[in-house]
């Protein structure tokens, strides 16, 4: 996640450091900022930064075109992380991230859309529990349970 980040403060401050940065807010009717976003005009791209009617942050991250692109980030109302991963035309794609209101991690693992497909992370109390590979969302080949310490308790195959 943290490599996640200085690429996105990177290219955020060498499109905020471009001239003729314009900003555009609107507002929850209680006038608590919905969504910020920065952009030029004659650039496709933009950065948008969506807020909870509570002010929290909801989401942020890039869009081209008014497609969700490159890595996003979700928050739950309390401003613990929610989701995390990258888009290509608003469809999920590659390693996603998704944690609970606690700030846990429950799943990660790799997304074509929001379809799951490649392997997966699946954690219970914050440690890894089952790991195992998807296709079209289901489980196929070796899937393996972990107990609390991390040790094998069994492997399971599924048809693929």
């Amino acid at each position: 996640m943290k490599s996640a980040v200085l690429i996105i403060l990177f290219l955020l401050s060498s499109f905020l450091f471009s001239q003729n940065i314009k900003v555009k807010k609107t507002f929850y009717s209680n006038n608590t900022v919905k969504s910020i976003l920065l952009y030029q005009d004659g650039n496709k791209n933009s950065y948008v930064k969506n807020y909870h009617q509570n002010g929290t942050l909801k989401s942020e991250g890039w869009l081209y075109n008014n497609n969700k692109v490159n890595y996003w980030f979700y928050y739950f109302e309390n401003g613990q992380p929610k989701s995390e991963g990258h888009y290509v035309n608003s469809s999920k794609t590659d390693w996603w991230i998704f944690y609970d209101q606690e700030g846990q991690k429950i799943n990660e693992g790799h997304y074509d859309g929001s379809v799951k497909n490649g392997f997966h992370h699946i954690y219970e109390n914050g440690k890894p529990k089952y790991t195992g590979n998807f296709t079209n969302d289901a489980k196929t080949g070796k899937w393996t349970t972990l107990n609390s310490k991390g040790q094998l308790i069994s492997v399971v195959e599924y048809d693929e």
